[in-house]
């Protein structure tokens, strides 16, 4: 494999697993084994390294490193109890509506990426724009939720839209993966 489709074939690895740190969390007490942050500084990696396919990717870096850092200090405390989340609405809301953005744009980097190196025939640009929409479309229901009174229907709702990001989550994963196969299949 030439050393730019091993760039790339890694770039998207990091995305597809920086993908998984954002999206899903197992917790011990307080702490998380699967922290935020780390996916933040996946993706951050995979901007480096497919930034040459798409020249704009690389404005995300400082929205990147910002929430990076958010995330990374909501872990460290954490392990003491406590947290930055939750205490400023405001805060709260704006650091929601950037990584909002973030993965919104970055998705749609990566499907520009597959709709150039796809096989022909294949659909899987079309698949992580409409995975992308999906995403954010139940992602910003479930963050809505909070602001309903607190009702037992309430709960319902909030866990099946839970399972509903964890579903579209891992087909996003899916085709990231899917992706990065292109690189690997058209070396072979």
């Amino acid at each position: 494999m030439s050393p730019e489709r091993e760039t790339l074939y890694t770039g998207l690895s990091h995305a597809a697993w920086g993908y998984f740190f954002l999206n899903f969390d197992v917790n011990f007490g307080t702490v998380s084994v699967i922290p935020r942050f780390v996916g933040f500084l996946l993706l951050l990696s995979a901007i480096g390294k497919l930034s040459g396919e798409r020249r704009d990717l690389a404005l995300l870096r400082p929205l990147g490193w910002l929430l990076a850092g958010w995330s990374g200090l909501d872990w460290l405390l954490s392990w003491g109890g406590g947290g930055v989340s939750g205490h400023i609405l405001f805060l709260d809301l704006l650091v929601s509506a950037a990584r909002l953005y973030f993965e919104f744009q970055l998705l749609t980097d990566l499907a520009a990426i597959a709709e150039t190196y796809q096989p022909e025939g294949s659909d899987l640009d079309r698949r992580i724009r409409r995975h992308r929409t999906e995403d954010m479309v139940l992602v910003t229901l479930l963050s809505l939720l909070v602001f309903l009174p607190q009702a037992e229907w309430r709960d319902w709702l909030v866990l099946a839209l839970a399972v509903l990001v964890c579903v579209v989550s891992l087909m996003i994963m899916w085709n990231l993966f899917q992706l990065r196969r292109c690189f690997r299949e058209e070396a072979a």
